[in-house]
């Protein structure tokens, strides 16, 4: 880490980190390659006609991914909404205009196959399109008589294996005439790309994370006319999508990274990545009772499985994420397909330098002889019974009420609000009780905790920590990520308000 890039975030107060876990947006996606940092700031010195630069970018990604045409996008998740954006209304500004309202009383809807939910469909969901999940041709079939179905929305990561998988949807989908979009974020770009060249209409790609490309970039591939719908949807134009605008510096930098992509040696890369594990890998071996073990993402990332429940087990992620951020430099762990005592080591963000400073920091916090912790006796208070609970939100208090029952020093339940209801669980704690609750929100799971730390017979008071996340994402990241409110509660007097 360069302290002198560093500084320009101390003088803002704010510590960067050593990054264990990847390209995640909430670390700020990954590093800029030099290539990309040279064009964005030659970039920044001219100006352009915006139209010639989207058809110029246009002609250039279907050069180099094989595809028909191409747009750069503020993020994938703009990818997803343009290109549904260009499906439900092309480029008819009198459809344009008026998304996302219902054209003559459509049912707007786009079909996903089952269990390819996630968090970034609500792009998708921006046009005024309900997303409807099918799990068979049946299925399929009878959403055709149901819905004005605009498109097919395929999760990439998750089509193998599907119940439905796109090869079986496609000809279905092309004898109605209905396009295929492709979330592929996450996925290795490959020319010709993998999934316009198996006949999908629309794809998406992030440029910000395994191309190294601009923070908040993306591209979009696919059929001419579909793109270039989605381009006129997007800024610069007065559209659906100008509040997604974009500028040349980054669709120029997007560019780059495309190209520095395809020249670049991944197999050395790889090479690189690995080296680095095994560094972090030998330090750690010799802790008695450690758990080691690797794994592989998508672009050939290996992924260091670090688990301590054997030799640390009194240490939560939690704890040891908490005590690695407060070390000079800060290290950070991530909860991404990790546990509770272990985590995933990713070496996409780390120099050789780094790779030393985190076995390290591992190896001194899984060796500390760590004194038994006197546990305090759960509350005496009886807390299981209806809570009328306050919440106050940004645009006001909100009334809930959250229900508990009682199990020894666990607890189980449920949360009343009146937008649905949710499960909850959690275990009494010396000041009140941890309760996790789980709503199921279009396909996600989103969380209120909780943390109750004043409590009398008649009245509860305390925090709540609010998240959301895709199923396979659920961890401390996800399930805080929208902060922290204070709540009030007393005994329950009658019905839910």
């Amino acid at each position: 880490m360069s302290q002198d890039h560093a500084a320009i975030y101390r003088h803002l107060g704010v510590e960067p980190i050593i990054n264990c876990g990847s390209s995640r947006s909430v670390y700020g996606n990954s590093t800029m390659s030099d290539p990309v940092r040279a064009a964005m700031e030659s970039a920044s010195h001219s100006y352009v006609i915006l139209e010639e630069l989207g058809d110029a970018v246009g002609r250039r990604l279907a050069e180099l991914t094989g595809a028909e045409w191409g747009m750069v996008t503020a993020g994938s998740a703009t990818g997803l909404a343009l290109g549904a954006a260009a499906c439900v209304a092309a480029n008819d500004p009198l459809r344009m205009l008026r998304m996302p309202k219902a054209f003559a009383g459509e049912r707007r809807t786009v079909l996903a196959p089952k269990g390819q939910r996630f968090a970034y469909d609500l792009g998708v969901r921006m046009v005024g399109a309900d997303i409807v999940e099918v799990e068979d041709m049946a299925a399929f079939d009878a959403a055709l008589e149901a819905y004005d179905v605009m498109a097919i929305l395929i999760l990439a990561e998750r089509d193998e294996g599907a119940t439905l998988p796109f090869d079986e949807l496609l000809p279905a989908a092309r004898a109605a005439g209905i396009p295929t979009i492709i979330d592929a974020a996450s996925e290795a770009l490959t020319a010709p790309e993998h999934w316009t060249s198996r006949g999908a209409d629309l794809v998406v790609y992030s440029v910000s994370k395994l191309m190294r490309g601009p923070a908040a970039s993306g591209l979009l591939l696919g059929r001419k006319p579909l793109v270039q719908a989605a381009w006129y949807n997007g800024p610069p134009h007065h559209g659906f999508g100008r509040v997604m605008k974009i500028g040349k510096e980054q669709i120029v930098g997007a560019v780059a990274a495309v190209e520095r992509w395809f020249a670049h040696d991944h197999e050395a890369e790889q090479r690189e990545w690995r080296r680095r594990l095994d560094r972090v890998q030998n330090r750690l071996r010799p802790i008695n009772a450690i758990k080691l073990g690797l794994q592989e993402l998508a672009g050939g990332i290996p992924r260091l499985e670090v688990d301590w429940a054997d030799c640390q087990p009194g240490l939560t992620y939690t704890a040891l994420r908490r005590e690695l951020l407060a070390r000079r430099p800060r290290i950070l762990i991530d909860d991404f397909g990790g546990s509770d005592t272990s985590t995933m080591i990713n070496p996409f963000a780390l120099d050789d330098d780094e790779a030393a400073l985190v076995a390290e920091a591992l190896y001194e916090a899984l060796t500390t002889t760590r004194p038994d912790e006197l546990e305090r006796p759960a509350t005496d208070i009886d807390v299981a019974g209806e809570w009328d609970i306050v919440i106050d939100f940004a645009n006001g208090p909100a009334a809930h009420r959250l229900s508990l029952q009682r199990h020894g020093d666990a607890l189980t339940g449920a949360h009343e609000t009146p937008l649905g209801d949710g499960e909850a669980s959690g275990v009494l704690t010396a000041d009140g009780f941890d309760v996790q609750v789980f709503h199921l929100v279009e396909g996600c799971f989103v969380g209120f905790r909780f943390m109750a730390d004043h409590c009398t017979a008649e009245a509860i008071s305390g925090v709540v920590e609010l998240g959301a996340a895709s199923d396979h994402a659920i961890g401390p990241t996800t399930l805080g990520q929208f902060g922290r409110l204070p709540f009030k509660g007393r005994r329950a007097r009658g019905a839910v308000r």
